[in-house]
């Protein structure tokens, strides 16, 4: 699908002081920030919360599963010591805490964007200052607020758990976990408006129970989504012209790539059609995502992800490297929106040129007068129609609607 050349990934490493002004300043602009579950699995067996409920002294309610780890797992005592210690702050809704002596103050930033990612249950607190330096301490405090009261924050955290159990009730034992990642994909997609407007944009809370979210609300929802699942996923951070976050997936031994907030469909196209789902970005390999974006790896690299196998594309039958091939992916994929009642599916080509071809010979009337596509429909007895969107084929990408 692309050539064995990778391009290299993209640090963003700025001086301390300037890392403290922007992430002492809220949740809406992330930072070099990468994180990955710890692949515990879990069997799921009630869709209702826990019965042994976990509390912070505060009475905060902590569900289960709502913790991506990675970067903190590589932490040393020093900085797992801090780590501790800021999650204690917040979980417990205290004002204030010290920046400990033990570590730089470059590393508490890390430490700080660490928490905020990895602890997804934290979708409460309004900021992080830091405060004035403490002559008796030698150290600086740095002041936390919060949008919510503990009461409150309790009941949101159990309508995020729940929203999560609910639709986990929704899978199929039999399903595979490609099956599964689809189904939390096509969810997120379907049912969660893209949208800058909200307090909890950036949250599993918003994602999940006021169903809007900035990327960063998409990706920690499908983290949590995975993490009740048992599959071991991770949260990555980049650029895209704007901060910006998505997921990483093991599947089948290999990593994967996948940002939902990439596959909704642009306002204009989902107007006309609605349920339209896009699968660019699922279990997408790096070559596909260093097209049009730099994956940050301030605080921990990611995995890399050159695997094929699971890609949508290729697991589908949808990627053709020859017309004759479209060709017989367009029959076969029609047959199967007529049977199932599906309105779209998607191909993929090889090139460009095999892109453009497909789509101009496939109405092109031959010494007969009968375009390609007339054979395939009259083939199938399909009395409807098939028309193509082909507002994705900068990616090498068509969109065929049967309706």
């Amino acid at each position: 699908m692309h050539g064995s050349g990778r391009k290299k990934r993209i640090c963003f490493i700025a001086a301390a002081a300037i890392m403290l002004t922007a992430l002492f300043s809220g949740c809406k602009h992330e930072q070099g920030m990468t994180v990955i579950s710890d692949g515990t699995t879990m069997e799921i067996t009630e869709t209702t919360p826990a019965e042994t409920e976990n509390y912070s002294e505060a009475g905060l309610y902590i569900p289960d599963n709502m913790v991506t780890k990675y970067a903190s797992l590589g932490y040393d005592d020093r900085m797992r010591d801090a780590y501790d210690s800021v999650v204690e702050t917040i979980t417990n809704f205290k004002d204030s805490s010290h920046m400990p002596l033990t570590i730089s103050e470059s590393d508490y930033v890390r430490v700080l964007e660490t928490v905020r990612c990895e602890q997804l249950m934290l979708f409460y607190l309004s900021n992080r200052t830091l405060g004035e330096f403490d002559n008796f301490t030698h150290s600086y405090t740095v002041d936390f607020s919060y949008k919510v009261s503990v009461d409150d924050a309790n009941e949101m955290l159990r309508q995020t758990e729940q929203a999560g159990l609910d639709i986990i009730s929704q899978l199929d034992e039999n399903m595979s976990d490609y099956e599964k990642l689809k189904y939390f994909h096509d969810y997120l997609v379907l049912n969660v408006t893209s949208s800058v407007s909200g307090d909890y944009v950036d949250s599993v809370y918003g994602a999940l129970v006021e169903k809007k979210a900035l990327c960063e609300g998409y990706a920690k929802a499908f983290s949590y989504l995975c993490n009740l699942s048992g599959i071991e996923n991770m949260i990555v951070t980049g650029y895209t012209g704007v901060d910006h976050m998505w997921n990483m997936v093991k599947l089948e031994g290999s990593w994967y790539h996948i940002d939902i907030g990439w596959d909704q469909p642009s306002e204009a196209i989902r107007e006309q059609y609605p349920d339209l789902i896009l699968y660019q970005y699922f279990l997408a390999d790096d070559a596909v995502m260093e097209n049009n974006r730099s994956i940050n790896n301030y605080l921990c690299s990611p995995p890399e992800a050159e695997a094929e196998t699971m890609n949508y594309f290729v697991y589908e039958n949808r990627y053709a490297d020859t017309y004759d091939k479209a060709l017989s992916i367009i029959k076969d994929s029609t047959r199967k929106c007529i049977d199932s009642g599906e309105r779209y599916f998607m191909i993929k080509f090889d090139s460009s040129n095999l892109c453009l071809k497909t789509l101009t010979d496939l109405v092109k009337p031959d010494s007969d007068g009968t375009a390609d596509i007339d054979r395939i429909v009259n083939s199938l007895n399909f009395r409807g129609q098939i028309s193509c969107i082909d507002y994705y084929k900068q990616y090498r990408i068509l969109i065929f609607v049967v309706e």
